[in-house]
């Protein structure tokens, strides 16, 4: 051993290294590989030195949900105009939210309440403040676009889940459902599917997902502006 160099001591182990090893691994593998076994494994330490940080993974999962809130905070000043500010602060939802695909199933069924949701729910009054509304009503707006948007993603993370699932890329994905779609319609027993096309049945394109979102959020906040 006297011959060997000193590898100097381990890195000390953190919350937030955990944290993200698990983010990590979720976006890789899904959020069902996410174990505490596993994560230790991936930082090379010992499984219950992680309990010293949590006691159980649903503990992990919500450090792990704050730490992509914290993700979709909006770097910077926000727009003056309220729809200009709440539209870039969802569509930075969006563009985070895709990069951490697994999370868009985990808001339904826990609750986020840590700094970062905190932080995000002021971010997100902030960006609606210039309207002057009593704080009951502005929820109620907030709550409403919330809803829409999750329940926008939740349907194109049922894709990705299916895609995941059967480890399919986006382009195999497209190229065996596109046949599917037509030997589906070809029967002529589904005439309005047929006229409405693809997007009648599947998600389009990232593309035409934003924009068929941003048509349906133009409806929801021309309805909200009209009540003013």
């Amino acid at each position: 051993m006297w011959t060997q160099s000193d590898p100097g001591r381990p890195a000390k182990l953190t919350r937030d290294a955990v944290v993200a090893c698990a983010v990590d691994l979720a976006d890789r593998e899904g959020l069902d590989a996410v174990s505490v076994r596993r994560v230790a494994a991936e930082l090379a330490a010992r499984p219950m030195s992680l309990y010293s940080f949590f006691k159980r993974k649903d503990d992990l999962v919500d450090l792990m949900v704050d730490r992509v809130l914290g993700e979709m905070l909006m770097p910077g000043a926000l727009p003056e105009d309220w729809r200009v500010a709440l539209k870039a602060v969802l569509h930075r939802q969006i563009e985070v939210g895709r990069r951490h695909m697994w999370v868009m199933g985990v808001f339904g069924a826990r609750a986020p309440i840590g700094p970062n949701a905190a932080r995000h729910a002021d971010q997100s009054l902030q960006a609606v403040a210039g309207l002057g509304l009593p704080p009951q009503r502005t929820l109620r707006l907030l709550r409403a676009v919330d809803t829409y948007l999750w329940g926008f993603v939740t349907l194109g993370a049922q894709e990705f889940a299916t895609r995941q699932r059967d480890s399919l890329t986006e382009e195999e994905w497209k190229a065996t459902t596109d046949a599917y779609f037509a030997d589906l319609v070809a029967t002529g027993d589904l005439p309005r599917l047929a006229e409405a096309g693809r997007p009648g049945l599947l998600r389009g394109g990232i593309e035409e997902w934003i924009a068929n979102f941003d048509e349906g959020l133009d409806w929801l906040l021309d309805g909200f502006a009209a009540s003013l």
